[in-house]
């Protein structure tokens, strides 16, 4: 009887046993569950808060622009000098007809305002009446010129737009292929140059015969060099006189990362070193690239405010 007991209570511990191996079984699979979900949650929720803030920032790069000031010096000017830069506008409005981006420069009352080009964009048409206003606007405040962007390049020479070139110019804009501008300001003579196209058509378009032709010179108070494409500078323009570069085309590397900067241009690939702010060229000039006003492709600006640019100089 014995045997008989001690082989009933060992069955009966190991029922016993079984079972609360397998309520503590499920008990951690449900605990497991749980945490899962929950990391599942709060994973989400972090993506959309991340994602809610991302599409804030698109928005609102879409219709605010900052001013961004520069100051330079130069060592001729006799009275200090204030100019407005332009880029990159491809067609976008700040307000009705532009008027708050025309309000914002005239209340900033500058002596000259000159323009990086991309004002239209190619393959949306020859209809580009709301930036022919701007410039009719911007005429009234002060001397405007400027050079054009590939996106002018390219309605004139693939579209077939010749009368593009003379439209801007009974607009008020005075442009610049490969030639000088001189306006007398404050009886301090600035020279503004205005170099067409890519550094990849410096030689065969007649840039560099223009450059050629006027790095003689030397009866002005202040220089100034624009060109559409920032590369342009160090890779030719920098070996010429002048003061201040101006240049725009990158949009500010569409995305900027924090701590590291611009992302992308087509021109340098990822982490570009000239897609906006201020740099130093060899021959001591500033160059300033602009983010500029607006965009031309699907790629939404993240971390990029457009920008308008005014450049003191004394």
């Amino acid at each position: 009887m014995a045997f008989i007991f001690i082989k009933a209570k060992h069955g009966k511990g190991a029922a016993q046993s079984g079972r609360h191996t397998h309520s503590g079984g499920a008990q951690r699979a449900a605990s497991l569950w749980k945490q899962a979900l929950l990391t599942l949650l709060i994973f989400i929720a972090l993506l959309a808060l991340i994602g809610g803030a991302l599409w804030q920032n698109i928005c609102y790069n879409r219709t605010h622009y900052t001013a961004e000031f520069y100051q330079i010096h130069s060592r001729k000017l006799t009275q200090s000098c204030r100019v407005v830069f332009l880029t990159d506008l491809h067609l976008r409005e700040y307000g009705q007809d532009n008027c708050e981006l025309v309000q914002d420069i005239r209340s900033l009352v500058p002596d000259l305002i000159l323009l990086g080009g991309d004002f239209v964009t190619y393959g949306e048409g020859t209809n580009y009446d709301n930036m022919l206003s701007l410039f009719r606007q911007l005429s009234e405040i002060a001397p405007v010129c400027g050079v054009l962007g590939n996106h002018e390049d390219e309605l004139y020479f693939l579209d077939n737009d010749r009368e593009l070139v003379e439209k801007f110019t009974a607009a008020g804009v005075t442009v610049l292929r490969n030639e000088e501008a001189r306006y007398t300001i404050h009886d301090n003579v600035i020279s503004i140059l205005g170099v067409e196209g890519s550094p990849a058509d410096f030689s065969n378009y007649g840039a560099s015969t223009f450059m050629d032709s006027v790095e003689p010179q030397t009866d002005y108070d202040l220089r100034i060099c624009l060109a559409h494409v920032p590369t342009y500078f160090p890779e030719h323009l920098e070996n010429y006189s002048f003061e201040l570069g101006l240049a725009g085309h990158t949009h500010g590397g569409i995305v900027r990362l924090p701590k590291i900067g611009p992302l992308y241009t087509a021109e340098e690939g990822f982490l570009p070193d000239y897609a906006g702010g201020s740099y130093t060229l060899a021959n001591n000039a500033t160059l300033i690239v602009s983010r500029g006003l607006g965009d031309s492709s699907w790629a939404p600006r993240i971390n990029n405010v457009p920008e308008l640019s005014v450049i003191d100089i004394d």
